[in-house]
């Protein structure tokens, strides 16, 4: 009883949302700025959707705001180059899986590594509050972006049908173990 009792406390406090410290991370010998979401970025992240998604904005200012201040674990950063936001991702944790519900870099900064960095965060993220998979869903005509996620380790798992409601597009679900079950 005392064991599964410790176990559960030390879950609860690995899962404790802890406060993301702002780094400077270079990638391909360029440097950014790595910085937890905040409020007054929302604006920027709807223009960069406009951007990577041809004028469609997928996430709402209150599907963002719902987000960063959820109480479930969670982890929204974003890179900045020379104080413009230029790539972002939002995970969040649901049971021992790490969803990753969005990421996007603009257009003319896509292909310099930037989207892969930010992965590899999310994974080092979910692996520290203990998470067994991660996941993602991604259009079935995103082919580029299903690419990316098989190189990173992520394999197609089911089809979800009509997923993408402003055109009832199908989403691919892949999933990435990252340890044994034990």
């Amino acid at each position: 009883m005392l064991k599964k009792f410790s176990g559960l406390i030390r879950t609860v406090v690995k899962r404790k949302q802890q406060p993301f410290v702002a780094r400077t991370v270079n990638i391909k010998e360029q440097e950014y700025l790595l910085r937890s979401i905040a409020d007054y970025d929302i604006k920027e992240l709807i223009a960069l959707e406009k951007d990577v998604y041809l004028g469609e904005v997928p996430w709402t200012k209150s599907a963002f705001l719902a987000e960063i201040h959820s109480p479930i674990p969670h982890l929204y950063v974003c890179l900045t180059y020379q104080e413009e936001l230029v790539s972002f991702i939002g995970a969040r944790l649901v049971g021992n899986d790490a969803h990753i519900t969005n990421v996007a870099t603009k257009r003319v900064f896509q292909g310099k590594g930037l989207g892969t960095f930010l992965i590899d965060e999310v994974e080092q993220f979910a692996i520290i509050k203990g998470c067994i998979t991660m996941s993602l869903e991604v259009r079935i005509s995103n082919k580029d972006a299903q690419r990316l996620y098989r190189r990173l380790g992520f394999e197609g798992h089911k089809i979800r049908r009509n997923y993408y409601i402003e055109n009832n597009e199908d989403a691919l679900e892949m999933v990435k173990h990252l340890k044994e079950e034990k």
